[in-house]
């Protein structure tokens, strides 16, 4: 996306046709369209990740409003840094407090656990 002289790249962009009970399928499932900022928190530090990703997650929710304000956006993690971090209560207060959309997501089976809030 662009703002001003600015270009911008989300992980993945969605719509409602492409999922089907989470999984990112071709499949007719509601009108509504996604951006996908997807998150790996490698860093030595999880906190510092948590702190990059709040930055770009508001930031993109922001451009988003303005350029194409009917785009939700999600944060993408792994369940592990779901149960590592996001389920503390520094994670809570992050989920609750900014009203940061999740999507969990299983490796190793490469589908959606949990959507934060439930669609």
């Amino acid at each position: 996306m662009s703002y001003g002289e600015r270009f911008l790249f989300i992980d993945l962009a969605a719509t409602g046709h492409e999922f089907n009970n989470g999984n990112l399928i071709a499949a007719k499932q509601g009108n509504f369209q996604l951006a996908i900022e997807i998150k790996e928190f490698r860093g030595n530090s999880p906190v510092v990740d948590l702190e990059q990703a709040i930055g770009q997650y508001i930031l993109y929710q922001l451009l988003l409003k303005e350029v194409d304000p009917v785009r939700e956006i999600y944060l993408a993690i792994s369940s592990f840094t779901f149960n590592n971090i996001f389920s503390e209560s520094i994670g809570e207060l992050v989920i609750n407090n900014l009203h940061k959309k999740l999507l969990v997501v299983d490796l190793e089976k490469v589908e959606v656990l949990q959507w934060i809030p439930q669609r």
